[in-house]
């Protein structure tokens, strides 16, 4: 059997430093003149290797601005801090939720981390040593302690209350053990969804799956991106501070990014139909870019759809559908078609062209600014490289360092075909060309030869690379009931989820748009239909117009009089 090999997840190249590269559990600085590893994890004591091996594949790795540091977040919810030269662990820290994303403050000093419960927390760069954190923690219970009228210390209370009262049976009691919670109770007063962790300090909270986040250059804002829709621009750190919302997204959004050459700009992207560009200090949507037809055909790694539905609805209907021999319409079989989901995986710019690609597809792209009218087509490039693109980077060469998962086959037998790296260019029409094989460089020949990493199918099938195509869309397969009111739900043809067909229609923009602006549409109509029927049985009867009674502006078509809010 021929060896398996990890495909590299990220890579990091800047001018004057050594080249980082990722792959697997492993980290790897290879020199950029000669293409020699000079550090490596392989070489790291037998501690730090099982260390690695345990927390699972890193998902996120991120260099602060000096190239000193380097933090790394894997699946064990730990936060590890290395010191790039000589890639040595400096300290890991239990963080209380499974993380996201992470970044560096401008100073170095600062990492910022995100979480899947929508949480941000800061955390300094080497942890406070313990005995500043026992003083601030005694003094944070004696300050609620305080609270309590008499002044009575909660810690006194607890131990009061484990004391009996009566002296004859004190002998028969045994003091009960406290629970250890991994995650301990969040007193009401708090504004986290969950207690911090290693000297975390929480900054903001989303109610949804925080899925990226960016800090500005100048570090006073921070822009948040989530599951449900929503971008939110906050002060830093700050972050109660809200400043703008950018909203008009209709599915979930999954990659920001700020352009240098145009800062006051950010572009966003997700389960949409279109790329969007905002004025985002003002939340001002300013153009959309539509990618839908363009990347529908690379997207190579597709979902089984699944619907969701309650479990007492769902175990009814199993009653029933048991009886009469019947197969249930709420679980798709698991032969059932595989179907596309759309998810922008990364943007970037470059010159005047914005790059990005989409999970589970096969190619990278490149689309130019809007130019006058933001409203017509832009055209999008694209180069296919037949395997997904897991990552890319511009390098100070200003070609682009592609990242394939070679271990992917339609089949799913993980056969290796071709090199994990490619390199591109940009031409200045937009035209992307794949000049792996002219390309001359030692990086390139390293990693594409003696720093594959070895890998067992088990390790492989740890990777994982294509779970949010499950995790992020809300209603993937989902169809509306009985839309075109013939009593049948279809499928559209094209094999992509409804959630996303609709956002190839033009929609209004702003707070309510999607499905909330249909159904308000939708009341509107069925209270203008009432009122002409009402209308046309009064000139049935003989009367007058200015007879019929008239509805209140303050009155709402509902029956219990409330009025909806928009959210």
């Amino acid at each position: 059997m021929s060896s398996r090999f990890f495909p590299y997840s990220h890579l990091e190249i800047r001018s004057g430093i050594p080249v980082l590269a990722v792959s697997g559990f492993h980290i790897q600085v290879i020199d950029t003149s000669t293409g020699a590893v000079l550090f490596s994890t392989l070489n790291s004591p037998a501690n730090v290797q099982e260390s690695l091996k345990k927390s699972g594949p890193i998902r996120c790795a991120v260099l602060d601005n000096s190239s000193t540091h380097l933090a790394t977040l894997a699946d064990d919810k730990k936060l590890k801090v290395w010191k790039l030269d000589g890639l040595e662990l400096l300290h890991e820290r239990d963080l209380p939720k499974r993380p996201t994303s992470a970044a560096f403050t401008a100073d170095g000093q600062t990492i910022v981390v995100a979480d899947k419960f929508g949480d941000v927390f800061n955390y300094p760069l080497h942890p406070i040593p313990p005995s500043e954190s026992q003083a601030s923690s005694s003094t944070l219970l004696h300050d609620e302690g305080s609270a309590i009228p008499g002044g009575v210390n909660s810690l006194d209370l607890t131990v009061n209350a484990a004391q009996p009262t009566d002296e004859p049976f004190s002998k028969k009691r045994k003091a009960k053990k406290q629970k250890v919670h991994e995650n301990p109770p969040v007193p009401r007063s708090s504004l986290a969804s969950h207690v911090a962790s290693s000297d975390g300090t929480l900054v903001l909270g989303h109610t949804s799956l925080l899925t990226c986040f960016l800090l500005t250059p100048d570090n006073k804002y921070i822009v948040t991106a989530d599951r449900d829709e929503h971008i939110r621009v906050s002060w830093y750190p700050q972050g109660f501070c809200i400043e703008s919302f950018c909203l008009g997204h209709t599915q979930f959004v999954s990659a920001i990014h700020f352009p240098s050459d145009q800062p006051d700009i950010l572009i966003s992207g997700g389960g949409d139909a279109e790329l969007k560009l905002w004025d985002w200090l003002s939340g001002k949507h300013k153009a959309d870019i539509s990618i839908l037809d363009s990347v529908k055909p690379y997207i190579k790694v597709k979902m089984r759809p699944y619907k969701r539905t309650t479990f007492a609805k769902s175990a009814e209907k199993q009653k029933d559908q048991s009886r009469e021999g019947t197969e249930s319409r709420d679980s798709v079989p698991p032969d059932g078609e595989e179907q596309t989901v759309v998810a922008v995986q990364k943007i970037s710019t470059l010159s005047n062209y914005i790059l990005f690609t989409v999970t589970g597809g096969t190619a990278l792209f490149a689309v130019s600014y809007p130019i006058g009218d933001p409203s017509s087509p832009s055209l999008v490039h694209a180069v296919d490289f037949g395997k997904p693109v897991l990552d890319f980077t511009v390098g100070f060469d200003q070609q682009i360092w592609v990242n394939l998962d070679f271990n992917w086959s339609e089949n799913r037998d993980h056969s290796q075909d071709g090199s994990p790296i490619r390199v591109v260019r940009l031409a200045v029409d937009g035209q992307l060309s794949d000049v792996s094989s002219t390309f001359s460089s030692p990086v390139l020949d390293a990693l594409n030869g003696k720093c594959l990493v070895k890998a067992s199918s088990e390790d492989l099938e740890t990777l994982d690379f294509y779970s949010s195509l499950k995790s992020l869309p809300k209603n993937t397969g989902e169809y509306d009931d009985d839309e075109d009111g013939s009593g049948e739900t279809a499928p559209p043809a094209t094999g992509i989820p409804k959630n996303i067909k609709t956002n190839t229609r033009k929609q209004s923009q702003g707070s309510g748009g999607g499905k909330k602006e249909q159904g308000k549409l939708k009341s509107q109509k069925a209270v203008a239909q009432k009122k002409l029927e009402s209308q046309s049985v009064l000139v049935n009867r003989g009367g007058k117009e200015s007879d019929a009674p008239k509805r209140l502006k303050s009155e709402d078509p509902h029956s219990d009089g409330t009025r909806m809010v928009d959210s």
